[in-house]
């Protein structure tokens, strides 16, 4: 027997395996593409981080002694909530080197938790042009600061003398389960003391 054409049945088959080809192939690439645009927000996440701890590090480095009695140079409230996550707040001037913290005026730099995450916020002192910062470290909403003594280089908790910058200063920074995110980073203080 000589066949010229397919059978309706051969036709339904091979639409129906081209069909189930396509949809295969269609969740392939859509999968593809979301898993492009999640690490292209993580990476956007990450590196602005990155700028934020950047800055703020580059603060504590260049930290000054030269507040007054409106201004303390050095302010630590150690504080913790009812789950025991540290939300320490910190308070210090600055003369930092990078941007936006240029070397040009002091700054009164604030860390503080949030609901919405680690925020930063710095502000010229004295009347100065320059605009207020603030910045955020989203996936952080807890902080555990410690400093270290000049005298006696011991770390402690609490800070007695908010017009003397301490040696050293310790951050851990946790998430909203209480899980560190990241090692500790230790910091030394003051490179743009007087003393």
């Amino acid at each position: 027997m000589n066949r010229r054409a397919f059978t309706l049945l051969e036709l339904i088959v091979s639409i129906t395996v081209a069909g189930i080809i396509t949809l295969l192939a269609y969740a392939s690439a859509s999968a593809g593409f979301d898993t492009r645009a999640a690490i292209a927000r993580h990476r956007a996440t990450s590196e602005a981080e990155l700028r934020v701890r950047s800055v703020l590090l580059d603060a504590l480095r260049h930290a000054s002694d030269e507040g007054d009695a409106g201004n303390p140079a050095f302010e630590l409230v150690d504080a913790t909530d009812p789950r025991g996550l540290p939300l320490d707040r910190l308070t210090f001037l600055t003369r930092g080197i990078l941007p936006p913290l240029g070397a040009s005026a002091l700054w009164m730099v604030t860390l503080s938790p949030s609901p919405a995450g680690l925020e930063m916020r710095a502000a010229p002192v004295g009347g100065a042009e320059n605009p207020h910062v603030t910045a955020r470290l989203e996936r952080v909403r807890g902080v555990d600061v410690q400093v270290m003594s000049l005298a006696d280089r011991t770390w402690a908790t609490a800070w007695p003398s908010p017009a003397q910058l301490p040696a050293a200063v310790q951050l851990t920074f946790y998430d909203a389960a209480g899980a560190p995110v990241g090692p500790p980073v230790v910091v030394r203080v003051g490179l743009e003391a007087v003393r």
